[in-house]
Parts: structure tokens; C-alpha cells; sequence
């Protein structure tokens, strides 16, 4: 039986709802679809754009003295909201796309929420037609994108801005995937796709996340381990950059770049590595160092020119660990055909994904030195596909000759008990003629001793 919501006029009927998400549309807005996305989408923008100014003026105004002014802040915010999009920025003379992805998750989290919050205020007002809710996340998304781009002419400090082409492609891009995610997961668009996608492909897709999670455990434990090992040089950098309540913005861009970080471990255990500008390449085979910005983070980077062993057992187990992972989850498909799709599926997923992470991670900062960061995307999703294939087909092959050896084996047992029971009743059949033969000799003997 389906849950019952309250009615539509009953004031609490913006209370908690049946998953205990707190409704974040009011009653006004409610009351329509197309409303409700518009309130949603827009505010989603308000919402990280006043946390980016708030964020913002907690580091620079303490620090900023009697100079500091309340509306430079404002603006400033209002940048970093904007770059949280990931459609560039430009500072002081310099365009930059490289982007701590901490502000991206920030981004995407409330557009999710925004998301959800959509799906249930079409289910309060009963809204089930797949095409109306599409619309109506298209229009969330656009609102959205709107925001931003009314924000573009607002967040100029001096000779810093962000593109407004760019900004509005990457705001709807951005809310699209995790809105529009929120939207199909929390309304009755998930059972319309659920009908139109096969059972390989979801399968493949749970498969890949799987992996995905594998690697990325991997490269926060490099990462991690990194920083531990080379801690001395982490702590002078942070020393270099200022202390006090000046180190605290800096600190803050090394939390957000953590994903980032993350991103280019998972290129170090691909093999393929990542760069740090035109002159530094980092991978397991070699690395060559260049000039590096005085950033903390950097500090975790190999002083070596190869992998140690302890970096190069991660580097052997992951895709081992990864490719196991991926035929245990191939194997629950019933039949091979299933199994290969599902396999195949899954390695599409993940070579995907794999190159939009090496994407995002990214980018670049002016067109000098700093102009390539991060692992190339492509080779990032194709490395890590090809090894991840070849240990699952080396899995996934063993399994298939032990069932070819298991069927052997049974028939083989069966023809042999069938043969044993032929043969039982061959020799019960003889035995039994040879006895009728004795009863008949001595039935003879019988009549002529009478």
C-alpha cells in the first residue's frame, strides 16, 4: 500500500516526507511543477553562491586589515561560486580551468538536493507523467544556469572574472547530471528507465562503480601514504606559504584539491601518471621534476625517479583486486552471452568515467608552465580498462574451464554409473540363466533315476 501524504492546502505537509527529506519548496511554489523547478534551480545558485561569500569573507576580511572592504568580498565570492562550475575563471589577467573539485562536490550535492526536492514536490501534487517531470528537470537545470549567468557580471574584482559562454554551458551541464540524477532516482522517471535500459547494462553500471570504488580507495591510500612518507617537505611548504590565520585559505584549496589528488594517484597506479605543469611528470616508470608553485599538497609528489616497492606492490594489486571484483559481480549473470554483455558493459562504464574524472581533475592555469595538470583522460580510462579487462578475462576464463571441467567430470561420472548398471544387469541376467540351466540338469536326473 502506498504511503499517505497529506493533503496538498495541510500546512504540514511540508514536514519530513516519506524518505525524511525536509521539503525545501514552499507552499506557494508547490502548488505548480514548473514553479517548484524554477524555485529549486534558482535556489540551488543562491545557496552556494551565499556560502562561497560566506566562505570567502571568514578568510579574507581578518586578514585583510582596515583595507578590506565588505563588497570586494562579496564579489569575490561570487567568483568562486562561479569557478565552482567548472566554466573557468580568469585572475588577475590569467584564465585558469583548473578547478579543486571539493567546490564541484559542493555543487553538485546541492543541485542532488535540489533534485530530490523536485521529485517530492511533483509527488505531492501527484505528477507521475515521464514527460512533464523531464520537462520540468530541464527547466530546474535552465533556472539554474540562468542564475549563474545573472551572477557573471557581478563577480568582477578588478581584472578577475569568469566567460559567460562557459559558465552557463558548464552550470547546465553540471545540474543536469546531478539534479537530473536526483530527479529519475526520487520520482517515477526511475521505473521509466528501468523498462528501457537491459539487465546487462544496469548490471555493467553497478559493476563499474564497483571498480571505480576500488581504484579510488587505492589512490586515497597513495595519496595519503605519500603525504605521511614526505611530511617534512609538506610542512615546510606550509611554512613557505604563511602561518596563522593567512595559511588558513591555503589549507582550505588543499582540502577541496584532495579529489584532485586522489584523480592522479589513480593515474600513478594506471601507470600512465600525471603532470604538474610542462615540466614535471609523475608515473611508476619515471618522473622528471620541474619548478612547482609553493602548495603544500605538492610536497606528497616521489623525489625519485621510479616507484618504490611499496608503490609498486599497489601498483601490481590493484588492478588484480579490481578485475577479481569486476568477474565476481560478471558471474551472478545466468549464461555466458549475459556475462560477456555484462562485462562489456562494464568495461564502457568505467573507461567513461575514468576519463571524465581525468577531465574534471584537470586542467589547466595560464599557457605557461602550468599549463597541463592533472592525468590525460583518455589515457587515464583506456589504462586502467585494458588492465582491469585483462584480469577479469583471466578470471572469468578459469571460471569457464572449471565448468567445462565440472560438466566433463559429471558426465563422465554418469556414463561410468550407467555403464556399472548395464553391466550389473548383464551379469544378473547370466547368473540367472545359469541357474535355470543347474534346476533343469537337475530335474533330468530326477525323471531318469525315477
Amino acid at each position: 500500500m502506498p504511503p499517505v501524504r497529506p493533503p496538498r492546502d495541510e500546512p504540514g505537509r511540508r514536514g519530513l516526507d516519506d524518505a525524511g527529506r525536509r521539503s525545501v519548496v514552499p507552499n506557494a511554489a508547490g502548488r505548480s511543477l514548473w514553479r517548484a523547478a524554477v524555485w529549486t534551480g534558482m535556489g540551488a545558485a543562491v545557496v552556494c553562491a551565499v556560502l562561497a561569500i560566506v566562505v570567502v569573507a571568514i578568510c579574507w576580511l581578518p586578514v585583510s586589515g582596515s583595507t578590506g572592504r565588505t563588497h570586494s568580498a562579496i564579489h569575490a565570492g561570487l567568483l568562486t561560486f562561479l569557478a565552482a562550475v567548472h566554466g573557468g575563471v580568469t585572475v588577475d589577467g590569467t584564465a585558469g580551468f583548473f578547478l579543486p573539485l571539493g567546490m564541484l562536490l559542493a555543487a553538485g550535492l546541492t543541485a542532488w538536493r535540489a533534485g530530490a526536492g523536485l521529485a517530492d514536490a511533483a509527488a505531492a501534487i501527484g505528477e507521475t507523467d515521464p514527460a512533464r517531470l523531464a520537462l520540468a528537470g530541464l527547466t530546474q537545470a535552465a533556472s539554474f544556469a540562468i542564475a549563474c549567468l545573472i551572477a557573471v557580471p557581478l563577480a568582477t574584482l578588478g581584472t578577475s572574472s569568469a566567460p559567460f559562454l562557459t559558465v552557463g554551458a558548464a552550470a547546465l551541464l553540471l545540474f543536469a547530471v546531478a539534479g537530473g540524477t536526483a530527479l529519475i532516482c526520487y520520482s517515477p522517471l526511475s521505473d521509466w528507465c528501468l523498462e528501457r535500459i537491459p539487465a546487462e547494462v544496469r548490471r555493467g553500471a553497478r559493476a563499474a562503480v564497483a571498480v571505480l570504488a576500488v581504484y579510488t580507495a587505492a589512490g586515497a591510500l597513495l595519496v595519503a601514504a605519500a603525504l605521511a612518507v614526505h611530511h617534512g617537505r609538506v610542512e615546510e611548504l606550509s611554512h613557505q606559504v604563511g602561518g596563522g590565520w593567512g595559511g588558513v585559505p591555503v589549507l582550505l584549496l588543499g582540502v577541496l584539491a584532495a579529489p584532485n589528488a586522489v584523480i592522479a594517484g589513480i593515474g600513478y597506479l594506471a601507470g600512465t601518471g600525471f603532470a604538474v605543469g610542462t615540466q614535471t611528470t609523475v608515473s611508476p616508470f619515471s618522473t622528471a621534476h620541474g619548478t612547482l608553485p609553493a602548495f603544500p599538497i605538492l610536497g606528497g609528489l616521489p623525489a625519485g625517479h621510479g616507484a618504490d616497492p611499496a608503490a609498486w606492490l599497489l601498483v601490481a594489486v590493484t588492478p588484480l583486486v579490481a578485475g577479481l571484483v569486476l568477474a565476481r559481480l560478471v558471474c551472478r549473470a545466468d549464461g555466458w552471452t549475459a556475462r560477456l554483455r555484462v562485462a562489456a558493459s562494464a568495461i564502457g562504464f568505467l573507461a567513461l568515467a575514468l576519463a571524465v574524472l581525468g577531465w574534471q581533475g584537470g586542467g589547466s592555469i595560464g599557457a605557461g608552465s602550468l599549463s597541463a595538470v592533472g592525468a590525460s583522460p583518455w589515457q587515464l580510462g583506456m589504462a586502467v580498462a585494458a588492465a582491469v579487462s585483462a584480469v577479469a578475462a583471466g578470471a572469468l576464463g578459469s571460471v569457464a574451464l572449471r565448468e567445462r571441467l565440472g560438466r566433463t567430470g559429471r558426465d563422465t561420472t554418469a556414463a561410468a554409473v550407467q555403464r556399472l548398471v548395464v553391466l550389473t544387469k548383464s551379469a544378473a541376467g547370466r547368473g540367472g540363466g545359469q541357474r535355470a540351466g543347474k534346476s533343469d540338469d537337475a530335474g533330468g536326473g530326477n525323471q531318469l533315476a525315477g
